[in-house]
């Protein structure tokens, strides 16, 4: 309705009116470099440093983790919902690409944004693009009006109401009650639940990876079903499989389980004046957009932190082991487990090789790779006291999926294939706008299931990030997929809830050469090169910025299909292979200084000597200095660093 009301108005104004299209991957610098990119690893440090500066943004009280999560919630990135300030600086980029194509000719483009904070800091932003951004005032949503209205205390309330709802509901049909609580007086580690369970299967992802190479009782550790998801709920199997182990399971929302007595955390606010007390002494401004915003982000703030200090009180968790690192939550569970005497400790789960304000954090204890890993977090602006350096923490995978991988290969070389590619992608969605389209992975598929196609020699082993969807989202693709499966020298790893079940290396180690279909996100490709197996990364974004270009343009990083077809076909033709083919022993000590299949084994050996200290009844403090003591001395004071603070 709007639009057909906007192209009427040109009857009295003489302005064409159209919808704005543009796919992600068109949006490109005179170079070739996807904006995206640059808006997410550069722009968006500069306009949240922008941000920083305003008087009122230094005039918060710096208690606890608060400024980080006010920082980390300014730019968290949202590439589907708004408000985001990365969605408007990426349409700003939008606005001045569509305005340098025909038929526009190079006119200064203006655009109208919805108001939101430090909407200065935008509009500066966009001139310097040659954008002028003009505010507009934000429409009037009747529930933003009443939640920006209620007091602090009331909105828990309601949302605590809500989740005794969904119980309530939830197994109203079995007519047996939630199982309360059950408070743990002896300290105990608290573990995010995140889609990969295979408690059996070590050789998997596992969010308990960490428990399978340690001497972590499993009566230490309550696994947390932090979601309402219901493609991988808590559910009849996964509590006879943690049960038997000892470990314990709780649910943070009813929908996240399917089990009428598995535990459901209902947290009981407390009606105190406590948060306005609180907000006072934060020394918030009281006026203005830039106050509004902030007032509600520290409501939002010291909710989730007596959320969370509940939580740990009533379970006994004094240490919580977590990821999620892509929005502000994590500084809030901080603060609540400081109160309690506990520790967050958080770990890399994907390698990052530019830094960006999307992946700070604000933890007391984090796991990363390597040195790079550090010095990444340091740019992109985290406060971590004890950053522990362990290896790739699925290191210990390879050697356990070799035989697995072995029978794959022979099964392909039954059919005929005497060299074998192994591919992995990075998924896809379906709104061309926000992320890279379908059509752009099935292009990356067709070439390389053609190739099967039409060479008798060729096997194709296939990890997509998501299988569940993956022929649904080749569309038309899917039968090239059907027809190479059928010549028996084509195989696709199934499997998995949210993500496949089955890691990178379990391609890699099948293949004579893996090919990693993004170089900007790289993570299956460096665990693959850590498997030692030659990897190839097509670089189609444009992202020459990314260290990754250091390991050689045509031997490892490709910017076509063609190209990279080229080069495998030589690299075979040679005795002995093309020197350098795939090669990232150049990179290898940057990207894990031990390589020998023991990292999940360290960073579980550390927990446990946190949590043994705990045990011990000694202070956060005294357990935390104790562990790194411990840590340093077995390998090394350079693998422990503070950054920040």
């Amino acid at each position: 309705m709007a639009m057909a009301v906007a192209r009427a108005s040109r009857w009295l104004t003489g302005m064409a009116v159209e919808r704005l299209r543009f796919r992600f991957v068109e949006v490109r610098d005179d170079h070739g470099v996807m904006l995206q990119l640059r808006t997410a690893y550069q722009d968006l440090a500069d306009v949240q440093a922008d941000a920083l500066s305003d008087p009122m943004f230094r005039s918060v009280c710096r208690a606890g983790r608060l400024p980080a999560y006010l920082a980390k919630t300014l730019v968290t990135v949202s590439r589907a919902h708004q408000p985001s300030c990365w969605r408007t600086l990426f349409l700003i980029q939008v606005c001045a690409w569509k305005a340098a194509r025909p038929p526009l000719g190079g006119q200064r483009p203006i655009a109208f944004f919805t108001e939101q904070p430090w909407m200065q800091a935008i509009v500066r932003y966009g001139s310097r693009f040659g954008v002028t951004v003009v505010p507009i005032r934000r429409p009037v949503h009747l529930k933003a009006w009443v939640r920006r209205h209620l007091a602090p205390e009331l909105r828990l309330w309601l949302w605590a109401l809500k989740s005794r709802w969904h119980a309530a509901t939830s197994f109203f049909a079995s007519g047996r009650r939630v199982a309360p609580a059950a408070p743990g007086a002896t300290p105990r580690i608290g573990v995010q639940y995140y889609g990969h369970f295979n408690l059996k299967n070590p050789e998997h992802p596992s969010d308990l990876f960490f428990w399978q190479r340690s001497s972590l009782a499993g009566s230490d550790l309550l696994v947390l079903f932090t979601e309402p998801w219901s493609w991988d709920p808590l559910d009849a199997k996964k509590w006879e499989e943690l049960t038997a182990r000892g470990m314990g399971a709780v649910a943070l929302d009813a929908r996240a389980t399917t089990l009428p007595t598995a535990p459901v955390f209902l947290h009981r606010p407390r009606w105190r004046g406590k948060h306005k007390e609180e907000r006072l002494r934060l020394a918030l401004p009281r006026r203005g957009r830039e106050a509004t915003w902030l007032q509600d982000h520290a409501s939002d703030y010291l909710a989730l932190r007596e959320y969370w200090a509940d939580l740990v009180q009533a379970y006994g968790v004094r240490i919580y082991v977590t990821w999620f690192k892509y929005d502000a939550t994590h500084c809030a569970i901080a603060d609540a487990l400081e109160q309690a005497g506990g520790v967050l400790a958080m770990y890399q789960r994907a390698y990052e090789f530019n830094p960006s304000p999307e992946t700070a954090v604000a933890t007391d204890l984090f796991f990363g790779f390597s040195k790079l890993s550090a010095e990444i977090e340091r740019r992109s602006g985290s406060v971590i006291p004890y950053h522990v350096t362990t290896g790739y923490l699925g290191d210990h995978r390879f050697g356990l999926l070799r035989e697995e991988a072995g029978r794959v290969r022979a099964a392909l070389q039954q059919r005929g294939a005497r060299r074998v590619l192994g591919y992995c992608d990075e998924n896809s969605k379906a709104d061309e706008r926000w992320h890279p389209g379908h059509e752009f992975m099935r292009r990356n598929y067709a070439f390389l299931l053609e190739r099967v196609l039409t060479e008798p020699w060729l096997g194709l082993i296939v990890k997509p990030k998501v299988p569940s969807t993956l022929r649904q989202r080749l569309g038309p693709v899917a039968e090239l997929l059907r027809r190479a499966e059928a010549t028996g020298r084509c195989a696709v790893y199934e499997g998995g809830a949210a993500h496949g079940s089955y890691p990178p290396a379990a391609a890699a180690l099948a293949s004579d050469v893996l090919i990693h279909g993004h170089l900007t996100a790289g993570t299956a490709g460096a665990e693959c090169a850590l498997a030692g197996v030659p990897t190839l990364l097509v670089d189609q974004e444009g992202w020459v910025g990314s260290p990754l270009y250091r390991l050689g343009v045509g031997q490892v990083v490709f910017t076509d299909w063609e190209a990279l077809w080229k080069a495998c076909l030589e690299h075979w033709a040679r005795p002995g292979g093309v020197p350098g083919f795939g090669d990232w022993s150049a990179m290898l000590d940057e990207l894990d200084p031990f390589r020998d299949g023991r990292a999940a084994e360290r960073m579980g050996t550390y927990l446990q000597w946190l949590l043994e200290g705990f045990k011990a009844g000694k202070g956060r403090d005294t357990v935390m200095a104790e562990a790194a003591e411990r840590y340093t001395a077995r390998w090394g004071k350079d693998k422990l660093v503070q950054i920040g603070g």
